[in-house]
C-alpha cells in the first residue's frame, strides 16, 4: 500500500469513502461538517492507496492549545476508515503509523484521537485528563439561581458577535487558539452535533449591555430518538457565574429538561457553584492521546511553568533513559521510571507521584502538575 498525504486532486474520492462509511444516512457529508480534515491549503489527510485506488483514509488537523503561556503544537486525528475489500490488512495501523512520522516531523508535541479502540492503545495513545459531568435539571433551576448574582440578560447571539465570542474565548486560561475566521467556520460545522443529530445553539450573557459570558448548547430535537443523552453544552466560556446563569435561563425557559455541563479539574469555581446541584459523574478526556515528543512537550509547556515557577525558580525538565523509559526532574529531585502511560498519567490524570520516599519531589511537582487541557470533543472535535 502506498501511503502519503492527499492533494487537492485527491479530496472527492476521500469524501466519499468516508460519508459511505460514516454518513450513509441523512447526515451531513463530513466535508461539511468537518471540512479541516478535507482542507486543501492545510494539506494533511494521509491516504493509502492500491492500484491508484484511496483504500484507507484518515483525517489529520493541526491546532494551538494555550495552557496559560504555554502554546501546545497538537493534531487532531479522526474520521479514519477503510474500504470493506481492505479491512482485516493492517492498513489503518499502517496510516497511524505514517501520521505519527509526519507529526513529529511537524513539531508538534501531542496527537489527540478521537476513539479510544485498540487500534490506538496498543500504538501509545492512551486515555487523559480528569473533568466531571454534571447534569442539571428543570428541578433545580430555582436552588441553582439562589447562588448566581443579579443583573445578567440573556440572549441568542447573532451575526455581530463574532468579535464578542471571539473576546471571551481567548480569555480562557486553557484553550484551543481560535481566530475569529476559525470561531465562524466551527459554529457553521457543527461537528459534534450534526454527528448526534441535535440542533446547536449559543447564549450570550450581558450585563450592563456588555458581553460577559456564552455557552454553545447542544439541544434535543424534537422526534428524535436520543436513548439516555441529554441535551448539553459544548463549549462555554467567562466568569463561571455568569455562564452558570445561561445554563439557568436555558433550563428555565424550556431549551431543555436537563443539562449536562463537563467541566475540567482546573474550573474549581465552576466546580463550587455546581456542587450540589443536580447528579455529578468523574470521567476522562474524549478519546485518547499520544505524546509524540516527552522532550519537545516539556519544551511547549515551559512558558507556563516558567510562569509558576517565578524568576529564577526550577521547573520540571524530563529526561529519557537508555531502556526506553523516561524520568521527570525539579531541579536535583527526580522521579522513578515512567513509561509513555505513566508519564501521561503523571502529566495529565493524577496527583503527582514520584517515589513513594521522596516527599520533596511530589510536593514539588504538585506546583506544575497535573497540566490542566481543553476538552477535546468540542467545536474543534475531528
Amino acid at each position: 500500500m502506498d501511503i502519503r498525504l492527499l492533494t487537492n486532486g485527491d479530496i472527492q474520492e476521500a469524501i466519499g469513502l468516508v460519508d459511505r462509511t460514516f454518513r450513509n444516512d441523512d447526515r451531513p457529508s463530513l466535508a461539511v461538517s468537518s471540512p479541516k480534515v478535507f482542507s486543501g491549503s492545510l494539506g494533511q489527510a494521509v491516504g493509502g492507496y492500491v492500484e491508484g485506488k484511496l483504500v484507507s483514509f484518515a483525517g489529520l488537523v493541526p491546532s494551538i492549545v494555550r495552557v496559560g503561556e504555554a502554546r501546545l503544537l497538537v493534531y487532531s486525528y479522526g474520521a479514519v476508515c477503510t474500504d470493506p475489500d481492505f479491512r482485516g490488512r493492517g492498513c489503518a495501523s499502517l496510516i497511524l503509523d505514517y501520521a505519527k512520522r509526519h507529526i513529529d516531523k511537524a513539531g508538534a508535541s501531542l496527537l489527540l484521537v478521537s476513539g479510544n479502540r485498540s487500534l490506538y492503545t496498543d500504538a501509545g495513545c492512551h486515555r487523559f485528563g480528569a473533568f466531571r459531568k454534571h447534569t442539571l435539571s428543570v428541578d433545580g433551576a430555582e436552588a441553582f439561581a439562589s447562588r448566581l448574582a443579579p443583573g445578567v440578560r440573556c440572549r441568542a447571539a447573532d451575526l455581530a458577535d463574532w468579535f464578542r465570542l471571539r473576546e471571551l474565548s481567548a480569555g480562557i486560561d486553557v484553550r484551543y487558539e481560535r481566530s475569529v475566521w476559525d470561531l465562524a467556520d466551527l459554529h457553521a460545522a457543527a461537528a459534534v452535533t450534526s454527528m448526534q443529530r441535535m440542533e446547536q445553539t449559543t447564549l450570550i450573557a450581558e450585563r450592563n449591555g456588555k458581553a460577559v459570558a456564552f455557552c454553545v448548547l447542544a439541544l434535543k430535537r424534537d422526534g428524535v430518538d436520543y436513548g439516555a443523552r441529554n441535551s448539553y453544552v459544548l463549549e462555554w466560556a467567562g466568569p463561571a457565574v455568569d455562564v452558570c446563569a445561561i445554563v439557568q435561563y436555558a433550563l428555565a425557559n424550556g431549551l431543555a429538561d436537563k443539562l449536562d455541563i463537563t467541566v475540567g479539574w482546573q474550573e474549581r469555581e465552576m466546580e463550587r457553584l455546581l456542587d450540589g446541584i443536580g447528579t455529578a459523574a468523574d470521567e476522562d478526556n474524549s478519546g485518547t492521546v499520544h505524546i509524540v515528543s516527552p522532550a519537545r512537550l516539556f519544551e511547549q509547556l515551559r512558558p507556563n511553568w516558567e510562569r509558576t515557577a517565578g524568576a529564577g525558580g526550577e521547573v520540571p525538565t524530563v529526561r529519557g533513559r537508555p531502556d526506553g523509559s523516561w524520568s521527570v526532574a525539579i531541579g536535583s529531585r527526580e522521579s522513578e521510571a515512567l513509561d509513555l502511560a505513566s508519564l501521561t498519567a503523571l502529566l495529565f490524570d493524577h496527583e503527582p507521584e514520584g517515589p513513594a520516599s521522596d516527599r520533596e519531589w511530589r510536593d514539588a511537582a504538585a506546583r506544575f502538575l497535573p497540566v490542566p487541557f481543553p476538552y477535546t470533543k468540542g467545536l474543534n472535535y475531528v
